[in-house]
């Protein structure tokens, strides 16, 4: 069975389950969070979840409460990222607090991350596996969160002296942790030693790096009906992301300051972010950024020497179909 086969058997089971766990009433509060959750998504990290949890022996079943666990919670940060990032598109329709307001936003990520942990008390697991599994969750959890607020701060105050590796070290908890939390969830779910757990935890903790690495760039030259968002919505926004450090690095003065003055403002003009994507792909830092992801693939790729060749297949299969995308 290739990836995209076991990708979609698996998406199918995994959307049956996340419906099964968003309430029906109110009608309200939670018909716009079902049309949140379904109007696309790859199931990437609940995907993750369950083939973790057959890699180290266990079952589909076993890990399924836990998988959709860290789907709710990616898509409660997506509403409340949009909030924080004043988005209005998601997955190329009106993001909830474009459509309903932030107040309404801001409650609908809140009964998301209600329900997440109702799946993960639901699992079947004895009482104290559970708890074990909520307290690994809250420690990967507090590692988005705290990620998420540090990219805040420094949007806040248009700080764009991060280092690459202070860049890197933000998103690899704001994304890289959830994946890896999505991959060891599985393995613990399987009862797994405890070196496999940390193995494919760090598998997942390289392919999230890498995953918003690829984000980043496609932000920029990905085409807006593919990407389903607004591209050069980063550079709007003031962000620091790693094309931009780089940049910002590799110009002469005079341009520096002139992109320090574009990213700086609160909402450029077409021309504006068009200039720094032009900066940035003739700089090299698009380059750049993609040949990060081509290394972090291969790390993490090296992780997996801890499964058998046929399991390793088929992982290295999702972290290619996960970082070699075009939207």
């Amino acid at each position: 069975m290739n990836v995209q086969e076991y990708s979609n058997i698996k998406r199918r089971k995994i959307d049956d389950c996340l419906l099964s766990k968003i309430p029906s009433e109110p009608e309200h509060i939670y018909s716009m969070l079902r049309e949140f959750i379904f109007r696309g998504g790859k199931r990437i990290r609940p995907t993750l979840t369950l083939a973790c949890a057959e890699a180290a022996g266990g079952s589909e079943s076993d890990a399924m409460d836990y998988a959709v666990a860290v789907e709710l919670f990616h898509n409660f940060t997506l509403i409340h990222d949009d909030v924080e990032d004043n988005s209005s598109l998601r997955r190329g329709k009106p993001t909830i607090n474009a459509e309903y307001g932030i107040p309404t936003a801001v409650n609908a990520g809140d009964a998301l991350y209600r329900a997440m942990w109702s799946a993960v008390l639901s699992s079947s697991d004895p009482p104290d596996k559970r708890l074990e599994a909520l307290r690994i969750m809250v420690d990967g959890f507090s590692s988005v969160v705290e990620a998420q607020g540090t990219e805040l701060f420094w949007q806040r105050n248009r700080n764009f002296s991060v280092s690459e590796e202070e860049y890197l070290r933000m998103a690899s908890g704001k994304t890289g942790e959830l994946i890896g939390l999505a991959c060891k969830m599985g393995a613990f779910s399987a009862d797994a030693p405890e070196e496999l757990q940390l193995s494919l935890q760090e598998f997942g903790r390289k392919i999230g790096l890498a995953f918003q690495i690829k984000d980043d760039v496609l932000n920029l030259v990905s085409n807006a009906d593919k990407y389903n968002k607004e591209p050069g919505e980063d550079i709007r926004e003031g962000k620091p992301t790693l094309v931009a450090l780089k940049l910002l690095f590799s110009l002469p003065e005079n341009e520096k300051n002139e992109v320090l003055q574009i990213l700086g403002k609160h909402g450029n003009s077409k021309e504006e972010v068009s200039r720094v994507l032009f900066l940035a792909k003739e700089h090299g830092s698009i380059d750049y950024a993609n040949t990060a992801c081509e290394r972090l693939l291969s790390e993490a790729k090296s992780c997996l020497s801890v499964l058998s060749p046929e399991k390793r297949s088929l992982f290295s299969g999702m972290a290619d179909y996960a970082i070699r995308r075009e939207e």
